[in-house]
């Protein structure tokens, strides 16, 4: 738990986890436009294909680990056994999430599933009343997790929509097309990630506290100071009529930057807590909180922009909804930095009062 390399390790995993996002929307994005959709969400299922056979041919190299749970899996429970449910679970699924999407039930669920994850998260903290500091901080990270999530999001939603509509693509005789700017996040992610590992120092407090908001800090700073960028390209928009892809691939970028200062951090923290059948829950949660609820509020927040298509005003209302975004996540940024500098001034304090007898 204390191995001062496991922030570096993580960005390490970030960064090689974004290959496939580098190649994929560039090959998807070419066969859509050269060949239609259909062939861009066939090759998509190739892509995922590959992907498993890639794993399973290197299974073998995980030999020593226990596998499959055969008893839990043949343990009965309400007259089926675990893996009858599973199997009755994977046939259902189809059609519960069709009826969830056709009446807009999404948010009711995800709420649903959330009052259970807080529940485990209270429990959790009940059963280990010693680590209750530290998981503190892990639902704090959720939150600000979620918070940056809801951000990045836009990019394909909100941004690709202004990529699409006011940003001058033509490149060397030819149009990029707008799925291939989702390229640029994972570009970022890989060349940076690599060079944070390799920076990461060992001789670092693994468990300080302030280094970990401060990372979160700098995550957020680059992701407002994306966001602003996106801003001023907006405005260029409307006094050229178009944008700047240049400035976008820069934006873009900034982003893809902020990635590694804010999932590598929280998962190391969660892991580094260590304790039996909690790591694994909590992972889920974040993942909850990071995915399927930054997800849904992002699509909230987008629809600020997607309301005013029809209007001769759009480009303006990207480039509030952009600066707005800025806005709030620096601000964001202003309240984790008073907060740290308060706490770092009290331990200060503390540390320097003369202790007693």
């Amino acid at each position: 738990p204390d191995d001062n390399r496991r922030d570096g390790g993580f960005s390490l995993l970030y960064a090689a986890g974004n290959i496939g996002s580098i190649a994929a929307p560039i090959a998807c994005g070419l066969a859509a436009q050269w060949y239609g959709w259909h062939v861009g969400f066939a090759l998509a299922g190739v892509g995922m294909f590959i992907g498993l056979l890639i794993f399973l041919s290197g299974h073998r190299h995980f030999q020593q680990t226990r596998g499959v749970n055969r008893p839990a899996l043949r343990a009965v429970k309400f007259a089926l056994p675990t893996w009858g449910w599973l199997v009755l679970m994977l046939c259902i699924a189809p059609v519960f999430f069709t009826l969830l999407l056709e009446n807009n039930w999404s948010g009711y669920v995800l709420a649903i599933v959330c009052v259970f994850a807080a529940q485990l998260i209270a429990r959790i903290m009940v059963k280990f009343p010693e680590h209750r500091r530290a998981l503190w901080q892990i639902v704090l990270l959720m939150i600000t997790g979620t918070l940056f999530w809801v951000l990045a999001q836009q990019g394909g939603s909100s941004i690709s929509l202004f990529i699409d509509r006011f940003v001058n693509r033509h490149w060397l005789n030819m149009t990029v097309p707008t799925a291939l700017f989702q390229s640029v996040n994972a570009i970022a992610v890989m060349a940076a990630g690599v060079v944070l590992a390799w920076l990461s120092s060992p001789k670092e407090s693994a468990r300080s506290v302030l280094r970990v908001w401060l990372k979160f800090a700098v995550g957020l700073v680059l992701m407002g100071g994306g966001f602003m960028l996106l801003a001023l390209n907006a405005h260029q928009a409307r006094l050229d009529g178009q944008a700047s892809m240049g400035m976008m691939i820069a934006g873009l970028a900034l982003m893809g930057f902020a990635e590694l200062f804010i999932d590598p951090v929280a998962m190391a923290q969660i892991t580094r807590l260590n304790l039996p059948g909690v790591t694994g829950v909590l992972t889920g949660i974040y993942m909850l909180a990071t995915g399927a609820v930054a997800n849904w509020l992002a699509g909230v927040v987008a629809q600020q922009t997607t309301e005013s298509q029809i209007s001769d005003t759009a480009v303006a209302a990207y480039g509030h909804f952009f600066s707005q975004m800025g806005e709030w996540t620096l601000s964001c940024v202003a309240l984790i930095v008073a907060i740290v500098g308060l706490r770092w001034v009290c331990t200060r304090t503390t540390s320097a009062l003369p202790q007693g007898d």
